[in-house]
């Protein structure tokens, strides 16, 4: 814990305690990651004493008193198997850091229908011992990796809506984009960006081995049933590693994303570097993706209060690994349900990656009137009368059960008016 000077005080240090007058913070209060110009000139400009927690810092507090330190995506090369290839690649695309806009959505939409059909076939096929099923999921990944490079939130937020039936394939599939995003953020090279990919979209492969009708259970699993759901990580992990030539970083996320950056995971209970960079993060993008799917023993949560949940699952993830996740899809991802300061209701519809706070969101409904109003598009950046997200709001509060599809159909409406 340091004490530091406003002057000092730079992006990627992870904010522990503010004495003094408080000022009201969207997201993580008094204890945050400082990722954000607007935050930081806050910060700078305010009468609080700042104390921050080095250990959790991205950016150290004391530059000037310290060795240069290897830049994010070097420490983070410096963890990869050595089995895996590298390429004197060239430097993946920088990510925008304008709002994506959602025309991405109807061609995610086939992108997901073909992946949908292919996943259950490249299962089969794991299952029955073919050594070429993961060579032959290329285009599967290929095809995931360029909706997320033209548009990182469309394919995320359209895996969202599936039925229970569909939960094991369209899970993979959205762990497998989640993947690719994170790995991008992370600014990966392209071969660690496939492998992650392909990680993904395998992780689950155990399950094709398990009794179909514990996968289709629909009731609350007991002890029994959890024990047996337990096994899959192993069984995917033979499945792949029986194959043939497979990627051994895919065996090994398929092993071992339920470990836990704490120890408190399986099957190993292996805890911090003991878990290959891959599986953690796979376990934030399995995590995160569960979270938001609806399951038999409970409704699914908003994708932004599953982010603020794990956040406060203090331990469990590597926290660098999942600032730079919240970072790769937002504090409010694309199709949260959020209240405005101006008492509206809004579809966060785009992301600002360099201003996590301030996204492009769809305003739908007034509180005050009670009523629907006409959908516009509001980016919370550059709009001329301050606004801001001020709560994630439960969509069941406002009678919007089947909230995934009524974001949808706003995001996939005709193009919103823009705010004057």
């Amino acid at each position: 814990m340091i004490r530091v000077k406003k002057e000092d005080l730079r992006l990627g240090m992870y904010i522990q305690s503010l004495e003094g007058s408080w000022f009201d913070h969207p997201f993580w209060k008094s204890k945050f990651l400082l990722t954000e110009e607007d935050d930081l000139r806050s910060l700078q400009g305010s009468d609080v004493d700042v104390w921050v927690d080095e250990s959790k810092s991205l950016a150290p507090a004391l530059a000037h008193l310290m060795p240069q330190e290897p830049t994010p995506r070097s420490r983070l090369l410096e963890e990869l198997a050595p089995e895996a290839p590298v390429k004197a690649a060239s430097t993946p695309k920088p990510r925008s850091q304008r709002p994506s806009h959602p025309n991405e959505f109807h061609a995610a939409e086939t992108v997901l229908a073909d992946c949908k059909a292919a996943v259950g076939q490249l299962f089969a096929r794991v299952q029955s011992g073919s050594a070429a099923a993961i060579e032959d999921a290329a285009p599967v990944v290929r095809g995931i990796a360029e909706s997320v490079e033209r548009n990182p939130d469309a394919l995320i937020t359209l895996t969202r809506v599936r039925t229970l039936d569909e939960y094991t394939y369209m899970h993979s599939v959205a762990v497998s984009a989640l993947m690719i995003n994170l790995a991008r953020q992370l600014q990966l090279p392209p071969d660690y960006i496939k492998q992650a990919g392909t990680a993904g979209l395998f992780m689950d492969v155990g399950k094709a081995f398990l009794p179909s009708e514990l996968l289709g259970k629909r009731n609350e699993y007991g002890p029994a049933d959890w024990a047996e759901m337990r096994r899959h990580p192993q069984l995917g992990a033979d499945a792949v590693k029986a194959s043939g030539d497979m990627s051994k970083i895919v065996a090994d996320v398929c092993l071992h994303h339920h470990e836990r950056h704490d120890g408190t995971g399986y099957p190993h209970s292996l805890k911090g570097d003991e878990i290959s960079l891959f599986a953690r993060m796979a376990a934030i993008c399995d995590t995160y993706d569960a979270l938001v799917s609806a399951r038999p023993h409970r409704p699914a949560r908003g994708p932004a209060d599953a982010v603020a949940e794990m956040y406060k699952l203090k331990g469990q993830f590597d926290e660098s690994l999942l600032n730079s996740f919240i970072k790769s899809i937002g504090i409010y991802p694309v199709g949260s349900l959020v209240r405005l300061e101006s008492r509206r209701l809004g579809c966060v519809a785009a992301q600002r990656r360099n201003q996590l706070t301030k996204p492009v969101v769809r305003v739908f409904y007034s509180i005050v009137q009670r009523a629907q109003v006409p959908v516009h598009e509001l980016d919370l950046a550059e709009v001329p009368e301050p606004d801001r997200i001020v709560a994630r709001e439960d969509p069941s509060r406002w009678g919007l059960s089947d909230w995934d599809n009524v974001a949808l159909s706003i995001l996939q409406g005709q193009k919103a008016s823009r705010a004057a």
